[in-house]
This record gives C-alpha cells, sequence and structure tokens, in this order.
C-alpha cells in the first residue's frame, strides 16, 4: 500500500509483537541481522558524520527507520553494528543464510501491518514533512491537518518519515487538544514527530509535549498552560485545573520529560526549580523554589524561553532556520520531501480567513438584513443567503464551526429556519 523509502531499499526492519515484549529483526547495510526485543539494553556503533560513536543503553523503541536507544535517535540505515549482553538472542547473521529465513521474513513482513509494500521505486532524499500549526487551537490548528498529512505520508512515501510541526500559537480548545493528542500518539511509533516552536501558549504548547523532540527558535516560548471556562475572566475550577495537571504530567512522562514541570505551568501556586552536577551534567528537580536554578515562584505560571528551555533540559535544541533544525535532527541538508502539510495548511488558512469576511454578512442577510422591493424577493435573499451558510457549515465542520460562528447556531438551526423561511415564501405565492 505504502511506498518504501530509500532507507527500507537498504534494511528491512520487522517488529512482532507477543505477550510482554517486541521481538527486533534489522537488516543493517552490510547485510547482518540483528536480533533482539526491546527493552533490552545494547550498544550501537553509529556512523555520526564521518566518525562512529558508541551508543550504549535500552533499546526503547524500533520503527522502519530509526530505534530509539537510551533515548536517542538512531537511523538504521547508520548503525554499523549492535552488540547486546544476551548473545544467544540477539545474534547476528548473514542476510542472505538460507532459503528458508528469506520465506520466514517474508511471511513476517506480509503478516506485520507496519511493513508496507513499495507503491513505486525510486529514491527519495531524507528530508522532513512540515505542517504549519498557527493561531487558535480548535481553528487554524487542528487535528485534521495532521490527520490529512499522516494519511498522505503513510499512503504514498511510507513509515518512519520525520514530521515537522512548525507551532505559532497562543493555545485554545482543550477538547481539539484531546483530538491532536490522540492523533499523534496513535501514529508516533510510526513516525518521528519533531515540535518547532515560535511560541507555545496553553494548549499549543500541551501540543509541543506530545512530539518526541521540542526544538525552540532562539525568541520562542512555551508555557502558561492554564484553563478557562468560555473566556480568559473565568478560571476552569481547582478540580478541573487539577485534572489538567496530571493530564500533562502523564504527556510528559510519556514523552520522556520530567512530569515535574506541568503543576507551575498550569497553577500559580506551583514551583519548580532544577540542580545541575558540575560533573556528570546529570539534572535534579524540584517542585518547590530550593533548586539552584528557580524558574517558577509562587504566583506566576511558568513560560520558559529558549534558553531556559534548553538548560533545564526541556528543549532538544534551539534553530531558527531549516539548515540549522537539519543538523539537529541529524540531516545532510534540509529537504522538505513533499510541500503537502504546507498546501493544506495554506489551504485550511484562506478557506477560514474567507469566512471571515463573508460569514458575518450571509448572518446579517440570513437574518433579514437584505435590500429588495417585495417580501417575497427579501425572503428569497434569506433563503439563499441559509443555503450558503449551511455549504460553509460543510467546509469549516461541526467541531470547528462553533469557535469560528459569533453566535450559536449550528446546521439543524439554518435547516429549520430556511424550512420556515420557504414556507412564508409559499404564503406570498
Amino acid at each position: 500500500m505504502n511506498l518504501i523509502t530509500r532507507t527500507l531499499i537498504c534494511f528491512t526492519i520487522v517488529l512482532t509483537t507477543l505477550a510482554y515484549a517486541e521481538d527486533i529483526s534489522l537488516k543493517l547495510e552490510d547485510g547482518t541481522v540483528w536480533n533482539g526485543t526491546v527493552g533490552q539494553t545494547i550498544t550501537v556503533n553509529y556512523e555520526h558524520r564521518g566518525e562512529v560513536v558508541v551508543h550504549t543503553g535500552e533499546l526503547s523503541r524500533a520503527t522502519s527507520t530509526y530505534i530509539m536507544v537510551d533515548g536517542k535517535f538512531l537511523f538504521i540505515d547508520k548503525i554499523v553494528s549492535i552488540d547486546s549482553d544476551n548473545t544467544k538472542n540477539s545474534s547476528a547473521e548473514t542476510a542472505d543464510s538460507t532459503d528458508e529465513s528469506v520465506k520466514e521474513s517474508d511471511s513476517r513482513e506480509d503478516q506485520n501491518p507496519l511493513i508496507k509494500k513499495p507503491i513505486k521505486q525510486g529514491e527519495l532524499p531524507k528530508g522532513v514533512f512540515t505542517l504549519q500549526l498557527h493561531e487558535m487551537v480548535g481553528t487554524y490548528f487542528r487535528d485534521n491537518e495532521i490527520t490529512q498529512l499522516i494519511n498522505y505520508i503513510e499512503e504514498n512515501y511510507g513509515l518512519g518519515q520525520i514530521i515537522v510541526l512548525e507551532i505559532h500559537s497562543g493555545g485554545g480548545a482543550v477538547h481539539i487538544w484531546d483530538k491532536i493528542r490522540e492523533v499523534i500518539w496513535e501514529a508516533r511509533d510510526r513516525h518521528r514527530f519533531i515540535a518547532w516552536i515560535e511560541s507555545a501558549g496553553s494548549g499549543a504548547a500541551a501540543s509541543a509535549f506530545l512530539c518526541d523532540e521540542i526544538y525552540y527558535r532562539s525568541h520562542g516560548y512555551v508555557g502558561a498552560i492554564t484553563m478557562y471556562s468560555g473566556d480568559i475572566n473565568n478560571v476552569a475550577p481547582d478540580w478541573q485545573m487539577d485534572g489538567w495537571v496530571k493530564e500533562l504530567e502523564s504527556v510528559l512522562a510519556k514523552s520522556s520529560h520530567t512530569p515535574m514541570i506541568a503543576g507551575s505551568m498550569v497553577r500559580s501556586k506551583y514551583n519548580f526549580s532544577y540542580d545541575i552536577d558540575p560533573e556528570t551534567g546529570e539534572i535534579t528537580y524540584y517542585s518547590n523554589e530550593f533548586g539552584d536554578n528557580v524558574l517558577s515562584k509562587t504566583g506566576r505560571n511558568m513560560m520558559l524561553s529558549a534558553g531556559e528551555a534548553l538548560k533545564c533540559g526541556m528543549s532538544d535544541g534551539t534553530a531558527n532556520n531549516g539548515e540549522e533544525l537539519a543538523k539537529l535532527l541529524d540531516l545532510d541538508e534540509w529537504v522538505i520531501i513533499d510541500p503537502y502539510g504546507q498546501n493544506i495548511s495554506e489551504k485550511w488558512t484562506k478557506t477560514l480567513k474567507e469566512f471571515e469576511t463573508v460569514g458575518p454578512e450571509l448572518f446579517d442577510e440570513f437574518a433579514g438584513n437584505v435590500r429588495a422591493d417585495s417580501d417575497k424577493k427579501a425572503i428569497m435573499l434569506r433563503i439563499a443567503a441559509g443555503r450558503k451558510l449551511l455549504t460553509w457549515y460543510k467546509k469549516i465542520g461541526k467541531d470547528t464551526w462553533p469557535m469560528v460562528v459569533q453566535v450559536r447556531v449550528d446546521d439543524e438551526m439554518i435547516k429549520r429556519e430556511i424550512e420556515n423561511l420557504e414556507y412564508q415564501k409559499r404564503l406570498l405565492d
């Protein structure tokens, strides 16, 4: 169904899920095959910019293009060798050892939904897919476009892609963030998600925390993940705020960041500080003000600048342009493989901007603010405006409509009013 990219031409990764662990079989570029399981400790000799670097740690994730060892992403086509303590269960063997092993591997690929058959041939540059997530969460910044991009990538380019979410938003609707969370978490085992932040407040910050890695622009910030009921002057009740803190803690824990930072971003009564060991560089976090570096004191919601986030381990790096980000992502150059994500973002922005202009006019006409030389013509104009509103409703969608429209009117209400107007028109015939 999906296209296997250049990296999958060089190797094959087969994942099978057992009762409590995943068996992994990796075919490296030199033809050897390493077998092991997620959760074991391994040592990886890895090629990085012409040098071989050694990484030792727990194998926590394996996808079709990379593995994660001790929290670091390692691309399989750059792995020189893999060693483990359990050599019996993780032995290397040649790719062409026997016909039976090839048949078995092919069979496992056929049965595993994470392994996609190529639909095209040809090499693609190793690069990224980007998606702009700007303005309010729930209107311009939605799960819809993320889902579209993921589906498009998997239908055309295969698994293991790098998806860069360019975030510039002050936040928005929590119930839309719930949808964003489900979309990203469902796809994180298949792709590498990158948050590249210009600004991220509230729900936008929470969205950044869903990603595998977080990078800032030098003037970027993240934080103030507060919750309001209706408007900014109506703070959510304590029970709801505390629930929001626990939700963010679970997100941060799953994303390999300290959960202790969540409370201080949501509630002004919480604190956050940290120490850095001068010899090892290890960071110790505190939910109080007693650390050497205090980021949040009682009375304010914490917001992290790019420099603060990098120092305290909440950022993976700072990049102001694509070339700088490419280096941090261990890419040779900044290449956007396909502009699809940019295109759907621009299309959706154009749609909403247009509705912001014509929508109020259509609602005025639908309410009766029309110019006509007879009652019948006035009703006909109102009906036409209502039908145009229904067309816009389909374009915008039922989840986004309430946040875009300033009045509480849904499609059913519009339909009922059109029926009423048509009845009035018939009386005038």
